[in-house]
């Protein structure tokens, strides 16, 4: 019978000959991943240049302590009510229908330009209402008010 294998010697690599490898390795993983390397380089450059990745570092090395003052901070009494609306608030943005959200304001804003480009001082009269509603653009801006003023109304 044959004598049972009791002592395995590993070979061992060479220091020199594993740094190579090691060196052969990351030359390739940097080959490989250069523009997404690149990007992170430009994304610290970033964060380094308007004090983010300071901030970032100190938060990282006492992050016990800044969490511990920000539960001290939210936990006031004048925080409460926001945080208690916070689970509705996200849940009622998941229904809210964004595209029709974002027309509404841009009309928003152009009518607040309109308005702001309007002497304040001027009057207007019955008879300037009724001509006013000729006008195509206003026409369509008074429907469209009676419309969600039908529907905010609707039960």
């Amino acid at each position: 019978m044959a004598k049972s294998i009791t002592n395995i010697k590993r070979m061992e690599i060479p220091k020199e000959k594993q740094h190579e490898r090691d060196l052969q390795e990351v030359k390739e993983a940097v080959t490989e991943n250069k523009e997404a390397i690149l990007q992170g380089i430009k994304l610290l450059k970033s964060l380094n240049e308007t004090g983010t990745l300071d901030t970032a570092y100190a938060f990282s090395q006492s992050k016990h302590k800044a969490i511990k003052y920000l539960v001290e901070e939210i936990s006031k009494d004048h925080y409460a009510q926001m945080l208690e609306n916070l689970p509705e608030i996200v849940f009622m943005l998941g229904d809210v229908d964004m595209k029709s959200v974002r027309e509404a304001t841009v009309r928003l804003n152009e009518g607040i330009q309109e308005m702001n480009s309007t002497d304040p001082e001027q009057k207007t009269s019955i008879l300037d209402l009724a001509k006013a509603l000729k006008d195509p653009e206003i026409n369509r801006s008074v429907t469209l008010m009676m419309q969600f003023l039908k529907g905010m109304g609707r039960q």
